[in-house]
């Protein structure tokens, strides 16, 4: 069958679904500003990923689970795991949060787009929704925020014993050339005193074949074995315990201890960048404490936080921690015929350190920030924040917001704002010397790197109508000082005035000049139509390169123009869904188009699209089985690219993505 013929079929249904007898089901969201809104009213763009949608589907990290969400960009990196972009800024520029509290390293290991970080999620059955934040969000959540933010929210204890267990596996049908993948996962909530102390356990445990895709010939002449595709992940296994002691004092004060042990191990076979290849360990340790009061003057949260990383290779062994202090006081204030006022105020200090070797790199930064959204109609609102940043390491700097939301009828909300964005280097790329080192590479430090900025605008309309919901946003974002690891052969000289030892390749971190994404972002959703219901998304997004090289040239991509490459300028989903009773099915189509590759000889990559169908079917009040076909028809993503390199044929994937071909997932869960 044509796939385009599904793209033109499935529109159909946005027609027919205005005569449905059900309402849309509005939501709230609480990542915005701190305080709970209905989604249309909230002040920024934020998209949420319901319980119901991620259970329906294959999940293994946070890349696969925010597929679809309008503005974001996923492919699968090198190691077999979902890298995602928010508006064109990868993952280190989005913040990512389980309940307010930061998952995502604030080191790196040196191993960029591979989305080693995106397994640090709960089971997703605990998991009650996830919102995500399109745009920067410095103001209110720091300087990794700069992107965006992701909050995964989980499900409150609940009063009675209770829990959720799910046995799944993803089986290819092109086993030789794709990793088969085997999880399981659960948690349970066990009450010890009635309405005093409760405890969570989690866990969740998954493992990986590796791929098998080969490039045509060896780049090497002296291996004499084929190279494996740059993308073609080795095996890997991924798991992670945790638990949660909460207890309530009173009705004003509640406390709870979150403690989690998470590990990873990823085989990189051979590839032809010898840096990627090579066994990793990680190991992950965190440690929560929060305190939740419930006063006459408002709510106040305050919590400590610790995490430690130890990251292993073959030739080294690095370690990073991070301590983080914050307490936020969220204060309404009524003016009565003059509107009212939420304040959220609070400061937040955060120490983290990078241990490779003999070698220790560390910053303190504490930040106090006020956010305050003036009610001043039932219909209009104003927020103005601002943070004001103060690092070891560089001088402070005010980082303010403003956003206005404003519904003239019920039905039409209407929205826009700007904000600053900010990111300061990680203290590990601020040193002159080598920071990580293998026999195939070293990275370098470079003192001379400044913080990231950014500048975001946005304006968009809702329309939140009896029996569907529909949004569109437009954004530009400008941006300075954007960190990117440039590669040195060896014997040349970096920016530091090192020199690259002979038979390695040197990474340094250096800032680039000015860029600007622009984009549009539109989302859909209707109501139910005798079970069938549609939701669809579109993102058109350019990012250009406005800045200069260091000796004065302007900076241009091998084409000799503009716009930066490896970001698709459309990306699209259409999803229809059906439910009646037990039963419930969906037919969804992912698409990137118009993609620019960073290899003349290549031009643009080939446009992607594939077709995923999923049914659910719940057995008893308590189980349920899930069934989904991956890539419908079949499609093949890797079709190597040769192009001269020298004396030698390089060859590269002619897709950006190396998506897997037609897989088949199942998965049973018991709830009890």
């Amino acid at each position: 069958m044509n796939q385009w013929k599904v793209w033109w079929i499935l529109p159909f249904f946005v027609g027919v679904s205005y005569g449905a007898e059900k309402y849309y089901l509005q939501q709230s969201v609480v990542s915005a500003s701190g305080i709970e809104h209905d989604l249309n009213f909230a002040p920024g763009s934020v998209s949420v990923i319901t319980q119901e949608d991620l259970s329906s589907r294959s999940i293994k990290d946070l890349g696969e689970a925010l597929m679809g969400v309008p503005g974001v960009d996923v492919t699968m990196g090198m190691s077999g795991a979902y890298t995602f972009s928010i508006r064109g800024f990868g993952e280190g520029q989005t913040l990512v949060l389980v309940d307010g509290k930061r998952i995502n390293e604030i080191n790196g290991f040196g191993y960029a787009n591979e989305g080693e970080n995106n397994g640090y999620i709960p089971p997703i059955s605990m998991i009650e929704r996830i919102e995500v934040i399109r745009g920067g969000a410095s103001t209110l959540y720091g300087s990794d925020a700069i992107g965006g933010v992701v909050n995964i929210i989980t499900k409150k204890i609940p009063s009675q014993f209770g829990g959720s267990f799910t046995l799944e596996t993803k089986q290819q049908q092109h086993y030789n050339l794709y990793g088969s993948l085997r999880q399981v996962s659960g948690f349970v909530a066990i009450p010890l005193v009635e309405n005093k102390l409760s405890l969570a356990l989690r866990g969740r445990y998954t493992q990986k074949d590796p791929y098998g895709l080969k490039y045509p010939e060896p780049r090497n002449p002296n291996m004499p074995s084929s190279i494996y595709a740059h993308g073609s992940g080795g095996d890997y296994s991924l798991g992670n315990i945790g638990a949660r002691i909460a207890y309530k004092l009173d009705e004003q004060n509640s406390f709870y201890i979150d403690g989690e042990h998470y590990r990873q191990n990823t085989r990189i076979q051979h590839t032809p960048e010898n840096h990627t290849r090579g066994d990793k360990k990680m190991e992950r340790n965190s440690i929560v404490l929060n305190h939740d009061g419930s006063y006459n003057f408002g709510n106040l949260n305050t919590y400590f936080q610790m995490q430690n990383t130890h990251h292993k290779n073959a030739s080294s062994a690095n370690k990073a921690n991070l301590y983080v202090v914050e307490s936020k006081a969220i204060t309404p204030i009524n003016f009565n015929a003059f509107g009212s006022i939420v304040l959220t105020s609070g400061v937040q200090y955060q120490y983290d350190n990078y241990i490779s070797g003999l070698e220790k790199y560390e910053q303190n930064t504490i930040a106090p920030y006020l956010d305050a959204e003036y009610f001043i109609t039932d219909d209009l609102s104003l927020t103005l924040g601002a943070r004001y940043s103060y690092s070891d390491l560089f001088d402070g700097i005010f980082i303010p917001r403003a956003y206005l939301v404003y519904q003239p009828l019920d039905w039409i909300t209407l929205k826009g704002g700007v904000s600053k964005g900010y990111r300061a280097p990680q203290a590990r790329l601020l040193g002159s010397g080598i920071y990580s080192s293998s026999a195939d590479y070293d990275y370098y430090g470079n003192p001379d790197a400044s913080p990231e900025e950014s500048t975001n605008y946005e304006i968009g309309v809702n329309f939140d109508m009896k029996y569907a919901n529909f949004s569109i946003t437009g954004f530009l974002i400008d941006y300075k000082n954007e960190l990117y690891s440039d590669e040195y052969n060896s014997g040349e000289i970096l920016p530091n005035g090192e020199v690259c030892s002979a038979g390695t390749s040197c990474f340094i971190y250096t800032n680039r000049g000015k860029n600007q994404a622009r984009g549009i972002e539109i989302g859909a959703n209707s109501a139910s139509f005798n079970g069938f219901s549609i939701e669809a998304t579109y993102t058109y997004l350019e990012k250009f390169y406005k800045g200069t090289y260091q000796d004065g040239t302007r900076e241009l991509n091998p084409f000799g123009g503009e716009r930066i490459e490896d970001i698709p300028r459309h990306i699209a989903m259409l999803k229809l869904n059906y439910k009646k009773g037990k039963f419930s099915s969906y037919l969804r189509g992912n698409g990137r188009f118009d993609t620019l590759s960073n290899i003349s000889y290549m031009g643009k990559y080939k446009d992607f699209y594939t077709f995923d169908l999923g049914l659910s079917y719940k057995m008893t009040k308590f189980s349920s089985i899930s069934f989904a076909v991956n890539n419908l028809f079949d499609q093949n993503y890797f079709k190597p690219f040769g192009y001269p390199s020298g004396r030698r044929t390089m060859y590269d994937n002619e897709y950006q993505t190396f998506n897997e071909r037609r897989n088949f997932w199942i998965s049973y869960k018991m709830d009890f």
